[in-house]
């Protein structure tokens, strides 16, 4: 199994990525695992030059088979997914998971029927104050792991906090709440990322959205964010005090970039962020 652990550069230095607040900062938590994939597209057929990963749903599973194949210590007590799941072919999947798994609702669940069945399908997860909801928060341990919903109506692959899609209203005043909770440690998901600069830029939260999200991060400093929905190798970067993560497809990627996904070990001094490669393209 091929690993790829990730570098900060901090005064010129580099050092190994155990990334987050400083442990004076950082909070109690017990000491966990957990694991983050992106864009599974279970509906995918194989692809060219990867026929031997087989379809989407196949190459999600094998996910699950290097989680397997971890060390004890490593095992994770969850899998987080960011988005485009593709329900027709991941629905079916979820009695052979063999772990716990949260998901966030990408562009391809942005249908009335799709958000409806995702919901029905997580019930525990998708809820708000008691009723259904297609953003949710959970705590863990300790750390409290915030789910938004950045996908609107139609499918459009520039991302929203608002939409006629996105129940119920008031999210972002509930993100607000969220990230202002008592707990000291908090990680966000979601699946369009915010554009790191506030420009208008395609496949990004837009404009005003994403500057608004980029203060509110700055304001409140969650531990970690994860987005997913580029499809590019994994890339990090610093919004103030917060790593955020722009993760991998475990499907597909752009210029035939491998598929993987991250482990993250949450410990006193903050989170330990590594890659783990699941396949690659032939040639």
């Amino acid at each position: 199994m091929r690993r790829r652990e990730f570098l900060s550069t901090v005064g010129g230095a580099a050092v190994a990525a155990a990334i987050g607040q400083p442990a004076s900062a950082a909070g109690a938590a017990d000491p966990f695992c957990f694991c983050v994939a992106a864009d599974p597209h279970c509906n995918d057929g194989p692809g060219k030059g990867m026929e031997d990963l087989g379809t989407g749903a196949d190459r999600l599973m094998r996910v699950f088979e290097h989680i397997g194949a971890l060390p004890a210590d490593d095992r994770p007590d969850f899998l987080l997914i960011a988005g485009d799941l593709h329900l027709k072919g991941f629905l079916p999947l979820l009695p052979r998971f063999p772990l716990p798994v949260h998901v966030t609702a990408g562009n391809h669940e942005s249908s009335v029927e799709d958000r409806k069945a995702l919901r029905e399908a997580f019930p525990q997860d998708f809820v708000r104050d008691g009723k259904p909801a297609d953003y949710y928060s959970f705590v863990h341990k300790g750390v409290r792991f915030v789910g938004a919903c950045t996908a609107g109506l139609g499918g459009e692959h520039i991302g929203t906090f608002t939409s006629e899609n996105i129940q119920p209203r008031g999210q972002c005043e509930w993100l607000e709440g969220e990230l202002s909770a008592p707990e000291a440690r908090k990680v966000l998901f979601t699946h369009i990322p915010s554009e790191r600069e506030g420009a208008d830029r395609e496949m990004h939260l837009g404009r005003n959205d994403s500057r608004w999200f980029n203060d509110l991060v700055r304001r409140t400093r969650p531990e970690a964010a994860f987005f997913g929905h580029l499809h590019r190798p994994t890339s990090t970067y610093r919004l103030g005090g917060t790593d955020v993560w722009q993760v991998r497809s475990c499907c597909w990627n752009f210029n035939g970039a491998p598929i993987g996904f991250l482990h993250v070990r949450v410990g006193p001094s903050g989170l330990a962020v590594r890659e783990i490669i699941t396949g690659a393209p032939r040639g």
